[in-house]
């Protein structure tokens, strides 16, 4: 073997080990704009994102959202259903163009993922029994040792824990159907302890996709559509509420 042969070779090898890097490199803005599809990776949380247990459809603010980016761009939608602790992992691989679930930002994700601007804030609750068993009555109640604090509602209805936290909306929105209200009641009706922002994520590193999603983000937030669409649904009839 020629050592010039060698050399090119050696070329196509690297070359070969390359292309993956460099196809997830590309930006997903001009990978949309070429095949006409976005490739949207969705977990399932009310009222966001939900499959409707009636048309199995996919349904919720942020799906009416992402409809809208969709007529925006003239595109389709391509949607995998993933689990809230692999939402960071399926950008990383690029399993997907875009997590379009309603992500709630935290420093430890945005240090993996990049965050597209938010189309507002959640505040945060507890669901708690009814029966408040703890006395819960304010915020300072819960860093009592006593009190157990978990992110299932199961739990507290089985008396495992005292207290599951919830986004606000989210927790009104179960407590709409008659048997979740028959025993569980939110344990700050008039006062939030806390706010955090929410909406959507891309990969790190492209650039042009976030500027995009951000100018798109700036679209709906300047129209007040994210809050309306919140205010429609939790007007309307709880699909999950089960019928005599």
């Amino acid at each position: 073997m020629t050592l010039r042969t060698w050399f090119r070779m050696l070329g196509i090898t690297v070359l070969a080990f390359s292309l993956p890097e460099v196809a997830l490199a590309a930006s997903s803005l001009d990978k949309v704009k070429q095949s006409g599809v976005i490739k949207v990776c969705l977990a399932q949380q009310q009222p966001d994102n939900y499959k409707d247990p009636r048309s199995g459809q996919w349904t919720g603010v942020m799906v009416d959202l992402l409809n809208e980016l969709s007529k925006w761009m003239k595109v389709k939608t391509d949607i995998a259903e993933v689990g809230w602790d692999v939402a960071v992992l399926s950008l990383k691989q690029g399993t997907c163009d875009l997590f379009a679930s309603s992500i709630v930002y935290t420093a430890p994700r945005a240090m993996e993922i990049a965050f597209v601007t938010p189309f507002g804030a959640k505040g945060d609750n507890i669901v708690i029994d009814k029966k408040n068993p703890k006395n819960i009555k304010v915020h300072a109640d819960l860093n009592s040792p006593n009190i157990t604090i978990i992110a299932e509602l199961d739990w507290v209805k089985r008396g495992d824990a005292d207290a599951a936290v919830l986004p606000t909306i989210t927790a009104r929105w179960w407590l709409n159907v008659a048997e979740n209200a028959a025993w569980a009641a939110i344990g700050f009706p008039d006062s939030d302890f806390g706010n955090a922002p929410n909406g959507w994520a891309v990969r790190q590193g492209d650039q042009d996709w976030l500027d995009f999603l951000n100018s798109f983000s700036g679209w709906v937030t300047a129209n007040g559509m994210a809050k309306q669409l919140y205010d429609e649904y939790l007007e309307r009839t709880n699909p999950f509420t089960k019928k005599d």
